[in-house]
């Protein structure tokens, strides 16, 4: 998903909520031209698309994507103090794994997570980035990003809190602190109750950003983000569909719903172009 136009006067931000992570409200986050000053306009996810030829759903654009992913891993919040669980394992298992090769159409091959690390809610955080529910919106958690990784996001320099360079990132949200997405009327849109995960671009490298809740800290979910962060780490500049763009997202774990077990991991199914249908 886009950033409306104009949000900030620094930088174009990126970012991407997927139609599988969609509870309860029935609504999918886009970024519109016409959203007047909504930051996100809205669209209806059951809307379909049909294709008006037989072309292959996904296209390359500007074919960025990451072949083989190394990814940091960061957990905010101490464990015994409502950080999540550490889940390196996991991470590392869904990039080496054969499940994770049916990317190889795409130029995907095996990734590895090359660290992680844990930072203190309150040191991550800064004083008046959390409302009065907890919610921080999702700009300022992309500063927050930015500032944990490099000592001058300018100059692109070494993480702060003590993990390997990476190309791309997963953030693991503490207790209690969710994402406000953006807002439709006098509605906030937000991760745990809208949106289970997401995906974004801040500039540097990209980022998944995953919240405390149970679907947002399951296989699930990072299997999902981490598979169109691997092919679209830019959005949409790598594999996306767009005749699907604003009815679901249009990545390639957005085009399906369903779960699947792999080795006795939870994993989302993925779109495949050469079986023009959903694997595994």
């Amino acid at each position: 998903m886009r950033s409306a136009d104009g949000v900030t006067a620094h930088a174009v931000v990126w970012l991407v909520v997927s139609t599988a992570w969609l509870a309860c409200t029935g609504k999918e986050l886009v970024s519109p031209n016409d959203a007047g000053d909504d930051r996100f306009g809205l669209v209806d996810p059951d809307v379909t698309v049909p294709l008006t030829d037989a072309s292959p759903r996904l296209l390359p654009h500007e074919r960025i994507i990451l072949p083989a992913m190394q990814v940091g891993v960061v957990y905010v919040g101490e464990q015994d103090a409502g950080g999540a669980p550490p889940d390196d394992s996991t991470i590392g298992w869904l990039l080496a794994s054969s499940y994770w090769l049916q990317l190889g159409e795409y130029g995907i091959s095996n990734g590895a997570v090359v660290g992680s690390a844990r930072v203190a809610t309150s040191s991550f955080f800064q004083s008046g980035d959390l409302d009065q529910n907890n919610l921080v919106d999702v700009l300022v958690l992309q500063a927050r990003v930015a500032q944990s990784l490099h000592d001058d996001a300018d100059a692109g320099t070494t993480s702060t809190i003590g993990i390997p360079s990476a190309q791309a990132y997963v953030f693991f949200l503490p207790d209690g602190v969710n994402v406000d997405l953006g807002q439709r009327g006098n509605y906030t849109y937000q991760t745990c109750i809208d949106a289970y995960g997401y995906h974004a671009y801040d500039g540097l490298e990209p980022y998944a950003v995953l919240p405390p809740c149970p679907e947002g800290r399951s296989s699930y979910a990072e299997s999902h983000e981490l598979a169109e962060m691997a092919t679209d780490p830019h959005p949409y500049d790598g594999w996306a569909s767009d005749v699907d763009i604003p009815a679901n997202g249009g990545e390639v774990a957005d085009l399906c719903t369903d779960q699947a077990d792999a080795g006795g991991v939870t994993v989302t199914w993925l779109w495949s172009n050469q079986v023009n249908g959903c694997i595994p």
